[in-house]
């Protein structure tokens, strides 16, 4: 709302208010105080309100009446192009509390190599000095001219500065190739002029080729230059250049007239042996990992000295053939129903479990004594810590005891997979080797690609970075020793993985398989009757390993319809398998596994110049705007 319009309003609210006023019983003096408090009050908000929507315009909203730049461009005894350069601004700010001066962003590099602007100074029209900061952000230098007063009505700044390096050499010429006007601007300029001085080696080496573009990258068009009768000087003036809209000058010199900077030239040092380099070491590492991946699966196939036998390992729990196969879906639940289908635990529901569409399993200690391994004694120890056959198990939505027991549980079985003889951990001589010599060679890719971070050679750095950290990832895996199986390992694996097999087989092939593992010496004496309850003892002792190879789905399918083939009664480790009938046991079966899997996992963690160019396509240029 226009603060006139705004006091307006304020003043027919006070009058309102004050006419209202004679509908009551005041009179006199009394009345007329509170009607003027009211219409002073109003006032003083409309005021307020008037302010801050002056104050919260946008910095952006001032314009240039005039822009003038001359640069002064020499060759040092170096051969090289510097630029000294004076930007002469006149700005014309609102009269309300906005700005506190510009803001003049130029960019860092040109070309590959570096062109900050340096010996930075800022005056006012009379030469006076004016505060201003810089900083580096984003590949701009940006100087923000001024400090925390507002600045009102037509300021003038002169900012002064050095760029090094200016002209590049792109094909066969070398040029200046410069956006003397940003085009990244919102302001218009009322007037522009530009003033380009050349040294004597600069003069003498113009090829002619001169061009000037003005308007925006979209919009291009061709703008006159000025050329002194020396040659030494280029002038471009303008008119009216609306906001998005610059100059852009290009001049061409003779090829090699001025001294490149290292960053622009070619360097086999700093740009192709980086890749070199790491291309050999990660030739090396991964010869090396393949060294290590044959000698792992070379002692997983060595059976050697050992008979293969049938059914589950003797001594044999999911924690350790997690090792042994490889295979760790969910290890702690597999080992949890081994504890019951061994019958140590029972597998209960909750009391209001009828209440419940997924009933919450419980566990109850049966035969302690039963379990004699080492780790399963530990996990039994977190869920009932006084071993009281009995006692009663519910999983918490959270337990750190058992958490830390499990993992403990875990590390432990790493190491008695090693002490019982399954595994070995061994060093892959030749590959070690080979992992040695990758590093001596990804050392200097390190340090050649600290020295070359100056270079615009992103090629060359994404390499030596992207293929530099898989060299090292494969270096370790030369370096470190890794565990294999032993011959009693790998024949125990080779054990397991029948037991997989069969899990995956037909119906008539996996019962053929059943009745071979029932009669082996070691799980049935062969002078013993064989009948169906042997098989269902089985399928049972089948299931923890089931969850473990990730086939508990398909394996609970199998158990229930063997139960069912077989008319056999629930079984004593999950009396509740047939609360939903025997149609439904496969579906009970299947959702105890997923209670028990999701109770105990919450319990467990885891070139320009020839007229080819555009405005805003040079070096320089970048960026204006208000503070």
């Amino acid at each position: 709302m226009a603060s006139g319009t705004t006091l307006q309003w304020a003043h027919l609210q006070a009058v309102t208010y004050t006419g209202a006023m004679g509908d009551f019983s005041f009179r006199g003096a009394a009345r007329t105080l509170f009607a003027a408090l009211i219409g002073v009050l109003l006032n003083l908000v409309v005021a307020t309100a008037a302010a801050a929507d002056e104050g919260s315009e946008d910095v952006e909203n001032f314009r240039y009446t005039s822009w003038q730049v001359h640069y002064d461009l020499k060759v040092d005894a170096e051969g090289r192009t510097q630029a000294e350069v004076a930007e002469i601004l006149d700005a014309q700010f609102p009269e309300f509390d906005q700005n506190r001066g510009i803001i003049r962003s130029l960019p860092l590099r040109y070309q590959g190599a570096p062109a900050a602007p340096e010996d930075i100074s800022v005056t006012d029209g009379a030469g006076d000095r004016v505060p201003f900061e810089i900083e580096d952000s984003e590949g701009f230098r940006s100087i923000l001219v001024g400090d925390d007063s507002f600045v009102h009505g037509e300021q003038t700044y002169v900012i002064s500065y050095t760029v090094d390096d200016v002209i590049h050499a792109p094909d066969d010429a070398d040029e200046f190739y410069w956006d003397l006007i940003p085009v990244d601007r919102q302001q218009e300029i009322g007037e522009v002029s530009a003033h380009v001085s050349l040294d004597d080696t600069l003069t003498g080496a113009l090829n002619g080729d001169v061009a000037c573009y003005r308007g925006s990258p979209e919009n291009t068009q061709s703008c006159d230059i000025k050329v002194s009768s020396d040659e030494s000087t280029l002038e471009v003036t303008s008119v009216d250049l609306a906001a998005g809209q610059g100059i852009t000058l290009a001049v061409g010199f003779e090829p090699g007239t001025v001294a490149q900077p290292p960053e622009r030239e070619g360097s086999f040092v700093l740009d192709v042996l980086p890749v070199i380099f790491v291309g050999i070491s990660v030739i090396l590492a991964a010869a090396g990992a393949f060294g290590v991946a044959t000698m792992v699966r070379r002692h997983r196939n060595d059976t050697s000295h050992t008979n293969i036998a049938y059914g589950i390992p003797a001594a044999m729990n999911p924690l350790i053939a997690q090792w042994i196969t490889g295979r760790r879906n969910e290890p702690i639940v597999a080992t949890l129903l081994d504890l019951a289908v061994r019958g140590v635990v029972r597998i209960e529901e909750a009391p209001d479990a009828a209440k419940q569409k997924k009933p919450k399993p419980m566990l109850r200690l049966v035969d302690p004594e039963s379990a004699t391994d080492p780790l399963e004694v530990q996990l039994l120890e977190a869920l009932f810590p006084d071993l009281t056959p009995g006692t009663v198990f519910t999983f918490p939505k959270y337990s750190k005891k058992f958490t830390k027991a499990a993992q403990q549980a875990m590390r432990d079985s790493g190491q008695a997979v090693i002490d019982r003889g399954y595994q070995q951990k061994t060093r892959h001589r030749g590959a070690a080797i080979a992992g040695w010599i990758a590093l001596v060679f990804l050392i200097p890719v390190v340090v050649l690609l600290i020295l070359g971070a100056s270079r615009d050679n992103t090629p060359t750095t994404v390499a030596g970075v992207v293929v530099g950290l898989l060299s090292l990832a494969l270096l370790f895996v030369c370096v470190m020793p890794h565990r294999v199986l032993t011959p009693y390992g790998a024949a125990t694996r080779r054990q397991l993985e029948q037991l997989r097999t069969t899990m995956t087989a037909s119906e008539a092939d996996r019962l053929e398989a059943m009745q071979s593992f029932a009669q082996a010496p070691r799980t049935q004496p062969s002078h013993h009757a064989f009948d169906d309850s042997h098989i269902i003892r089985i399928y049972d002792r089948f299931l923890p390993y089931a969850v473990l190879f990730g086939r508990q789905k398909d394996w609970s399918k199998a158990l229930a319809n063997a139960y069912q083939h077989y008319n056999m009664t629930p079984p004593a480790w999950y009396p509740a398998l047939w609360a939903h009938g025997a149609t439904g046991m496969h579906n009970s079966l299947d959702s105890m596994l997923s209670s028990v899997s999701s109770a105990a996992s919450t319990s467990s963690s885891g070139a320009g110049s020839t007229g080819g160019g555009v405005a805003g396509g040079g070096g320089g240029g970048g960026a204006a705007g208000g503070r």
